[in-house]
């Protein structure tokens, strides 16, 4: 079977073998609660679904675990020590060339991929062949960088992870929208960035365990995310397939796959415009905090690296608490946006205070609040916000791949207008104006959110 055919067949361009009556399929119960409705997998026109236990919950968290570590521990650390391998003389460069390029893949494929997940008619379900596939191109990428001798194919090994990595998170992410009850959302979709944060503290032990052996420390990771995604595939039976015959995927459906009509689904514009303003402050702050250290507060230089880690682990031990916090906060409320909106005054804040520090204490208050108090909150929260603002249920994982969208350009575009914030009032370093200007974004964060109507 080619790759072209095996794409048609997922995203239901070619009919799938589904069992029973039409399109139906025969589900499995999980842990002795109802089976799903095939018929309308998104939750659309049925009743409401059943509690999802404690052991799918902690299988669910690992799998999501294991495929942030595969993908976070190179993007942090492996794949630095690996070109500066292949290409030490022109490491900085290649870096930068991988890490744009990396990020470019992943904010392109986690939609792509999720709408085929959303279109697959397969009868292994719409979800459990993409992780699979997800966790099978992974591996595959890794493989490619832990035996690659030119940085050429260690570029393709590093678009293959991002790219597969993100078929699989799409996927998972919309297994939320698919399995969970509303009462629970938050919680459970928290635990994606609970996992993200844990995932690089945890998976530095590889790097220190096997500090010569780059296939270990970029393979083990990839083995973990390959068990516990194993251990989700085995629990997750009552996976539908879509439940419609769907056109041809072609070029409208590929462009339809990062675009969101507002005239169609205005409240999760909303949400998306809301998610990019609050993120703008964190984007300034996980972009320039080496220069804020070095320039505004003038950390001496024998004391920048113990403050440049701790400017990163406080915030991410907060985040970590904060983000399931968040979650089960909005589940016993039934409200998703009192949460976020205190997330996005309390980021706002935060800038305040960095702005006016003068101590690394008063910044690790200032960045603390920032990223791990208002950043836990929103990703603790946007997952079942998201699915609540969403008018098209049945396009779950695209459209969850689309927030992804959100929360990421923030860190691609401030880069570019920073130097223009910079240089007010003539100078080159005006960190004040870029900070409060990240500030005010995430302030004016909270004013979409007052538009959405369809989700509390």
């Amino acid at each position: 079977m080619t790759v072209a055919f095996l794409i048609r067949y997922l995203s239901g361009s070619v009919s799938g073998n589904v069992t029973g009556n039409d399109n139906q399929l025969s589900l499995i119960k999980l842990n002795d609660e109802e089976p799903m409705s095939t018929t309308t997998p998104a939750r659309v026109g049925r009743s409401p679904l059943s509690s999802v236990s404690p052991g799918f919950i902690a299988i669910y968290a690992l799998a999501m675990f294991g495929i942030w570590m595969a993908i976070n521990l190179p993007a942090s650390v492996t794949l630095a020590l690996r070109i500066s391998e292949i290409d030490p003389d022109g490491k900085t460069t290649s870096y930068s060339i991988a890490a744009g390029v990396g990020t470019l893949t992943a904010v392109l494929a986690n939609p792509l991929f999720g709408r085929l997940s959303d279109r697959t008619r397969s009868r292994f379900g719409r979800r459990r062949p993409w992780i699979a596939i997800g966790l099978l191109g992974t591996t595959l990428g890794a493989a490619v960088i832990g035996f690659s001798d030119t940085f050429p194919m260690l570029l393709l090994g590093w678009i293959l992870m991002q790219a597969f990595v993100n078929a699989a998170i799409a996927a998972i992410l919309a297994i939320v929208a698919d399995r969970v009850p509303e009462s629970q959302q938050g919680f459970i979709g928290s635990l994606s960035g609970a996992a993200s944060a844990a995932s690089v503290v945890i998976g530095i032990f590889f790097i220190q365990a096997f500090p010569t052996s780059i296939l270990a420390q970029i393979g083990l990771p990839v083995a973990v995310a390959l068990v516990f995604g194993a251990a989700l595939l085995a629990v997750f039976k009552d996976d539908a397939p879509a439940a419609e015959p769907l056109p041809p995927f072609g070029l409208k459906e590929f462009f339809g796959s990062f675009f969101i009509d507002p005239r169609r689904e205005p409240d999760f514009a909303w949400l998306l415009l809301a998610l990019f303003l609050i993120f703008s402050a964190c984007g300034v702050v996980s972009t320039y905090t080496v220069y804020l250290l070095q320039d505004l507060i003038a950390v001496p230089e024998d004391q920048i690296s113990g403050a440049i880690t701790l400017s990163y682990a406080i915030p991410g031990i907060v985040a970590f608490v904060a983000g399931p916090l968040g979650g089960w906060v909005g589940d016993r409320l039934g409200r998703r946006k009192p949460v976020m909106i205190f997330a996005a005054l309390i980021g706002a804040a935060g800038m305040v205070i960095i702005a006016a520090s003068t101590t690394v204490v008063q910044f690790l208050i200032g960045v603390t609040l920032v990223s791990g108090v208002s950043g836990g909150l929103i990703l603790g929260s946007y997952i079942a916000f998201g699915i609540a603002a969403m008018r098209d249920k049945l396009a779950a994982a695209r459209n969850l791949g689309v927030v992804n969208i959100a929360i990421t350009l923030p860190f691609s575009i401030i880069p570019f207008i920073a130097p223009v914030l910079l240089g007010v009032g003539g100078g080159t370093s005006n960190y004040v104006a870029l900070i409060l200007v990240g500030g005010a974004l995430a302030l004016l964060g909270t004013v979409p959110l007052l538009g959405i109507r369809a989700a509390r």
